[in-house]
């Protein structure tokens, strides 16, 4: 089995990450192979991204793009950046149902979805950047810095701070929290008034909304911010 996965069913695509959700090069084309067939079938109304078990998605697959150089690895995360702003213009609702922990680029998909939801009693939403010693890239910056605000955006760039379910809804960084059962239903009701829109004119009108994470993301160069 892929490690992404996708499943359609009743006019919904699922986007399954697997094995922890780790993004090296293999993985990164997986989803965004799944965000192609998205895009080519018209029949589907929504996408909703989520992992499995307690894990939504560790991000950085660190252990194998170790053996890159420098300039390689930059380049790779710009590449995720890319698919980044592939959901920020994403055609249809996207949908982030955090089901566990979401790490560095995890945190950062559901970040650039247009809604989530996240299980109230396992799971952390984080971006453990500084604790890496990695700083953000212009184009992840402008991510985080456009969709997190107040103390919430500056506790976890700086500190690394850890969200659970119900302090991710306090802040507004989820649109709800709920149990794992009620995951998928929370997710359902949530996209219901955004769907079976015209895909041109709310691609276009994503963009406009997300128009300046957009810019930095398309003119960034890879080089660290």
């Amino acid at each position: 089995m892929a490690e992404m996965n996708l499943t359609t069913a009743d006019g919904n695509a699922v986007l399954t990450m697997h094995n922890g959700g780790l993004f090296n090069r293999d993985t990164l084309e997986q989803f965004n192979q799944c965000l192609d067939q998205v895009e080519v079938d018209d029949s589907l109304r929504a996408l909703l991204i989520t992992g499995e078990g307690k894990i939504f998605a560790q991000g950085l697959d660190l252990e194998t793009l170790k053996t890159l150089d420098v300039a390689d690895f930059y380049q790779f995360v710009e590449n995720t950046m890319v698919m980044a702003a592939r959901l920020l213009t994403f055609p249809v609702p996207v949908m982030s149902v955090v089901n566990g922990h979401a790490f560095g680029l995890g945190a950062m998909i559901a970040l650039a979805s247009d809604f989530r939801v996240m299980r109230a009693d396992r799971g952390f939403l984080c971006l453990p950047e500084i604790d890496l010693k990695m700083p953000f890239t212009l184009a992840m910056n402008a991510l985080v810095t456009n969709t997190l605000s107040g103390e919430i955006r500056r506790d976890m760039m700086i500190a690394g701070r850890r969200l659970g379910g119900e302090d991710a809804a306090r802040y507004g960084v989820v649109d709800a929290c709920c149990s794992e059962q009620e995951l998928m239903q929370t997710a359902r009701q949530i996209l219901a008034p955004a769907l079976d829109k015209d895909r041109d004119a709310f691609s276009k009108i994503k963009r406009g909304l997300n128009l300046p994470i957009l810019q930095v993301i398309e003119a960034s160069d890879g080089v660290r911010g």
